[in-house]
């Protein structure tokens, strides 16, 4: 080489002066981390080194005495010697100098100096591959460079090697070296050490240690100590200057970058297997990941230069082989994620600054490189065990082997097989690292900060709330948006095609870290229909999977605010599948809740078709749709949850004879309104639905769903849900534009029947007439306009009809007619009350009722006036008279009043307001105190006087009391 030529131009190129005559601060100590052991050329051949007491100055003055011959010689081999001799001062001196970048700037011109060692690394180790028959780097060579010593005594090689691990270790800008090309060199060097070894190529694998090396491979322990600290130097050198940012462009006017990729990927493809088969040694797999993280580093310091370089050579398609070609019978599933990485890295090094456009992205989508990772992530979860079993199976390194480079492989075992052992759920900490990377990938993309990205959801979308204009300030980036679909759609799809529960579970937790991490994330991915298609698939997911999912959408709308049309859609669909019964009571506790959440969603549902798939599901029930029935037998339905079924609801001797045969019910399947943990839930779900919300009320009307639901007040599982649904159509409807619905409540309890849209009866019993009255009272107290159809409808016939069926009912409920009676009546009577309460009309026709003589001998032969029920006649007459409207529910279940006393003599009359005060009172319907007076012989005489004294303060009370009783009373004495 013609080193002054050299020189002269690399001045040239970096316009460097004379070396300065002030010396640098002191700086860190560079020289702590390097090897104490590194071989130096021997001192008894020269002269510089005759005294061992030779001091710091006359190394100085000899190092700058043999850089000036290096300067000044004109003679090649004059120049090699002193260039030699320069760098074997150099070492000696940076054994006995805390701080290397202080002598290297007190001794020579740094960037010249750096230039210059990294230029004689690069000729002599080509000078190795010229000398080769093979042209080609051979490793018995390259290491016998490195440790030779000539006949003065010198080892050029090894002091060569360390002047350039002391010069990338300390604080030196290290252009100088990249310049030099020694990071190319390396590269090849390092390759050369991953090659095969003629000396020692078939190993045993459960000997695969070090030692075994130095037992069966010539020259012994020195040898391969020594080959272990040429590698490790090796190692070191190429970590450092690949940190620089300049390092990837430096490799690019050559194969080496390539090699790089290559050697990397072959790693994963033929070194483990090769381990597993004795071929290699266990410090050529510790090589392959130095190798890794060399290239990793590279990279991440890039600023985009390579991505033309990467794509042009292919090198995406190099790491995806391994990645496809992944076995793990014979492969190592953390050196392949470790692959994953380096394309994570590409891709983000092909959105900086240098890139020119280049999307390194596109180049994994067209080598079907997504495809690949979800094949990679699907053959983790198979083989969960596997990783344990191989750390297992690896040798323990020797720390006393001097391998710098694997002295801590005991340790990062046992630390890997701990992860193993604790990771959640027992997912592999390599698995739960792809999914991570494939979260990362998703983000990955051009980076911003302008806040102008967060504009406020438009569309089908709710105002924006104070929570999350909160949530929008806490997010000054857009890092974590998503930039790439379809690595969402990778893990969609390792969650459909997984046969693990524990990696759906940590697939659904990254996706909803996803969307979690940016309000526009769940909006952007909606396009992909993930979440719809999760839903379609709950079925065949356990409760903790299901949860999440809902938790996922329970987060699009409580705080991206948006509505998730098509995640409800499939919510609808999936509720009319043949699923089990604990999943439709989630998912209809999840429509409830959401109703709660916002009044909107009763649109929203209803044309998703949720009302539509209630109702249908009311119209498919057994007791609608099963077989032909007679009288005195009723087809028992199922009920899921219970063996008795619904029996005890609806007794076989209460049906009455039914209309044709009507088509059976799908079998196989879990009907909503036939298993008793879902009834509930599926009558609060309805009922939400119509609750202030006109639309849904008309389908509901449109689609019979009052002849559907009347049928089932006949049994109390249904009852209190038929008459809540009932009860928010009939009080919402302010006008009455529907009387019928009302009245078909008045004829059910008229009749004691209940008929079908198809025309089959069924009887009803006391109970739920309780339970009807019960609900015309609220109405009644409600809506006025439900007062007037009340008794266009006849109401008031009720007094009559129910009276009537006292005499023709059979008994119920192991109950006697009298507790069953009263109680009944008690609800009529506070009916009435409910139905004529300031309501003139209706008085005059509950007046004509009560003064028939049809009346009076109904409640004559009822039997109620008697000594155990005379009492609550009276008060129920007295409360009808002076309209105290209470709630029929006051009473016990046997008929009794609370406050009611068998040893009390007074009547207890309770008004509304909660006292009764008969001089402040108005009588509204005498013709409640001419039934009283008519039947007053039939009571106890002290009853009789209470009666008589209480009609007495009425009558005193105002003229208006003294005119309405003087007409019933006159009219009775008059009889």
């Amino acid at each position: 080489m013609k080193w002054a030529t050299l020189l002269k131009d690399f001045k040239e190129k970096v316009g460097l002066s004379q070396p300065p005559s002030t010396v640098s601060s002191p700086t860190h100590a560079a020289t702590s981390s390097l090897p104490d052991c590194y071989p130096i050329s021997g001192s008894h051949h020269l002269d510089l080194a005759s005294s061992p007491s030779r001091d710091k100055h006359e190394l100085e003055l000899d190092f700058k005495r043999y850089w000036e011959e290096f300067r000044s010689s004109s003679l090649e081999k004059e120049k090699e010697k002193a260039l030699n001799m320069t760098i074997d001062v150099f070492c000696r001196l940076v054994r006995q100098h805390a701080n290397v970048a202080q002598l290297v700037t007190m001794l020579v011109e740094t960037h010249i100096f750096s230039f210059v060692v990294g230029r004689a690394f690069v000729t002599d180790i080509e000078k190795l591959k010229l000398s080769s028959k093979t042209r080609s780097f051979e490793v018995e060579r390259v290491l016998g460079f490195f440790s030779e010593i000539t006949k003065d005594g010198i080892s050029p090689g090894a002091n060569l090697l360390y002047a350039v691990e002391v010069l990338v270790s300390g604080p030196i800008d290290k252009q100088s070296l990249l310049d030099s090309g020694i990071l190319c060199c390396l590269i090849h060097t390092l390759n050369s050490l991953l090659g095969p070894d003629g000396s020692c190529q078939k190993l045993s694998t459960c000997h695969g240690t070090e030692q075994v090396l130095t037992e069966n491979c010539p020259g012994g322990d020195a040898a391969s100590r020594r080959r272990l600290e040429v590698e490790g130097s090796v190692v070191h050198i190429m970590k450092a200057l690949s940190s620089h940012p300049s390092a990837a462009q430096s490799l690019i006017e050559d194969n080496s970058l390539q090699s790089l990729f290559q050697t990397v990927a072959m790693g994963s493809l033929v070194a483990f297997s090769q381990y597993k088969e004795g071929l290699v040694r266990l410090h050529t797999i510790q090589l392959h990941r130095h190798a890794m993280q060399i290239l990793g580093l590279l990279l991440a310091n890039d600023n985009g230069s390579t991505a033309k370089y990467i794509r042009k050579h292919h090198l995406i398609k190099v790491l995806l082989m391994a990645v496809k070609d992944f076995n793990p019978e014979c492969g190592d599933s953390a050196y392949t994620m470790g692959i994953v990485d380096l394309l994570l890295e590409c891709v983000g090094l092909s959105y900086r600054p240098d890139a020119g456009g280049i999307r390194l992205r596109e180049d994994i989508h067209n080598a079907h490189g997504y495809q690949f990772l979800v094949q990679f992530a699907l053959v983790l979860s198979k083989d969960q065990n596997w990783q344990t079993s191989h750390l297992e199976s690896l040798p323990c390194q020797d720390p006393a082997s001097g391998d710098d480079l694997g002295a801590n492989a005991v340790e990062s075992n046992a630390m890997m097989k701990k992860e193993v052992e604790t990771s959640p759920n027992n997912l592999s900490p390599v698995l739960s690292r792809l999914l991570d990377a494939l979260v990362c990938l998703a983000q990955t993309g051009p980076l911003k900060t302008s806040r102008s990205a967060y504009a406020k959801p438009s569309g089908h979308n709710r105002s924006r709330t104070s929570s999350s204009d909160r949530i929008s300030d806490e997010w000054d980036k857009d890092n974590d948006k998503v930039k790439d679909l379809e690595a969402v759609q990778m893990l969609q799809d390792i969650f459909l095609k997984a046969d693990s529960r524990a990696l759906q579970a940590e697939v659904l937790n990254r996706m909803f870290r996803i969307f979690s991490s940016h309000i526009e994330n769940y909006k952007l991915c909606q396009q992909l229909r993930t979440v719809p298609l999760l839903i379609l698939n709950m079925d065949g997911f356990p409760p903790t999977l299901q949860e999440i999912i809902l938790k996922i959408l329970e987060y699009a709308v409580t705080v991206v605010n948006c509505i998730p049309e098509q995640e409800l859609l499939a919510l609808c669909c999936l509720l009319q599948q043949p699923i089990t019964s604990d999943l439709k009571h989630t998912i209809l506790s999840f429509f409830v809740k959401l109703l709660s959440f916002d009044q909107q969603y009763k649109k929203v549902l209803r044309e998703v078709g949720v009302l539509e798939v209630l109702l249908d599901d009311l119209k498919q029930h057994n007791l609608l749709s099963g077989p032909q029935l007679h009288e005195g037998e009723f087809n028992q339905l199922d009920k899921k949850s219970s063996p008795s079924g619904f029996k005890k609801h609806l007794d076989s001797k209460d049906a009455i004879l039914s209309s044709p045969k009507l088509l059976e019910s799908g079998s196989g399947k879990f009907p909503i309104f036939e298993v008793e943990s879902t009834i509930e839930i599926a009558w609060d779900c309805m009922v939400s639905l119509l609750k202030k919300a006109e639309a849904n009320q008309a389908t509901f009307r449109s689609s019979n769903g009052v002849t559907t639901v009347l049928p089932f007040l006949v049994f109390d599982i249904h009852r209190p849900g038929v008459l809540r649904a009932l009860s928010c159509l009939i009080i919402e409807d302010a006008s009455q534009s529907h009387p019928e619905e009302l009245g078909a409540m008045v004829d059910i309890l008229k009749s004691g029947i209940v008929t079908s849209a198809l025309g089959s009866q069924y009887r009803i019993q006391d109970d739920a007439k309780c339970d009807i009255f019960g609900a015309l009272w609220r109405i009644l107290g409600v809506n006025s306009s439900a007062q007037r159809i009340f008794g266009e409808a006849t109401g008031f016939s009720l007094l009559l009809t129910t009276l009537h069926s006292f005499q023709t009912g059979e008994e119920q409920a192991n109950k006697s007619p009298s507790t069953r009676h009263i109680k009944v009546f008690t609800y009529l009577l506070r009916v009435m009350t409910a139905a004529v309460s300031d309501n003139t009309v209706n008085r005059t026709k509950l007046h004509a009722v009560l003064l028939s003589h049809t009346f009076y001998d109904l409640l004559l032969e009822s039997g109620l006036i008697c000594v155990d029920y005379e009492r609550q006649v009276i008060q129920l007459l007295l409360e009808l008279a002076l309209e105290f409207v209470l709630p029929p529910f006051l009473i016990s279940e046997d008929g009794t009043f609370p406050c009611t006393n068998e040893n009390e003599s007074a009547l207890l009359i309770v008004s509304s307001s909660g006292s009764f005060v008969p001089d402040h009172e108005r009588v509204y319907n005498a013709g409640s105190v001419r039934v009283l007076l008519r039947n007053l012989l039939m009571l106890t005489p002290k009853l009789q006087l209470d009666v008589l004294s209480i009609l007495d303060k009425l009558a005193r009370a105002s003229s208006f009391n003294q005119e309405n009783l003087t007409s019933v009373v006159w009219n009775f004495f008059l009889r």
